[in-house]
């Protein structure tokens, strides 16, 4: 039977906010410290620096830590996306897919490791609707911005299959990183060659 990857409650007053994000914090450096497999509750609170009793007060388990940090990150990633694209500064497509580029980039590299367990953990604490619902309003806000820019696509393409092909080789490159590559994600290189592939696909330069 699988394990409830619910939190208990949601924290309401600030004493129980700051409670809840010491958790989460702690519970972020110790999969990165000790990864999941070795990652317990107990080693949680005591990097929290809170009772084990605090930390089933809003978690039931590990896996409904690892969840919430799922949801968090998940939702940070989109908020970045919104972001890099809704700037007044971007004059050409050019500019936008940029800014796209470096802010994806830097949400991967903050956090490698972290971003790996996540990852490979989602499946298992059944958060695959929230993973495959990040992927779609991050396609959505880049076709609302290639909509923006339509005259600059080549041969017309359609803004809606366009942004689906871009979200999903920007991720995919991503998170090649990430697995293999570490090093790429502090390359200004490996963002020219990201915003070099990008703009040749929709703009045909």
């Amino acid at each position: 039977m699988a394990k409830d990857a619910n939190p208990r409650k949601q924290p309401r007053q600030e004493r129980a906010k700051a409670t809840v994000d010491a958790i989460m914090k702690a519970a972020a450096q110790v999969l990165i410290a000790e990864g999941y497999e070795n990652a317990t509750t107990a080693r949680i609170a005591e990097r929290a620096g809170v009772s084990i009793g605090s930390l089933y007060q809003y978690f039931p388990n590990k896996e409904a830590l690892v969840a919430a940090l799922i949801e968090r990150h998940s939702d940070e990633i989109v908020a970045t996306v919104d972001e890099a694209l809704t700037a007044t500064s971007h004059e050409t497509l050019e500019d936008g897919m940029r800014a796209l580029i470096h802010a994806a980039v830097t949400a991967h590299r903050l956090d490698p490791k972290l971003h790996k367990i996540l990852h490979e953990q989602v499946p298992r604490v059944g958060r695959l609707a929230k993973a495959l619902d990040t992927t779609r309003r991050v396609t959505n806000a880049i076709e609302v911005f290639l909509r923006q820019h339509e005259a600059e696509l080549k041969n017309k393409r359609d803004p809606a299959m366009a942004a689906l092909v871009v979200e999903t080789a920007l991720e995919a490159l991503s998170h090649k990183a990430v697995i293999e590559r570490h090093d790429l994600l502090r390359s200004g290189a490996f963002e020219g060659e990201m915003l070099s592939l990008v703009t040749s696909y929709l703009t045909g330069k």
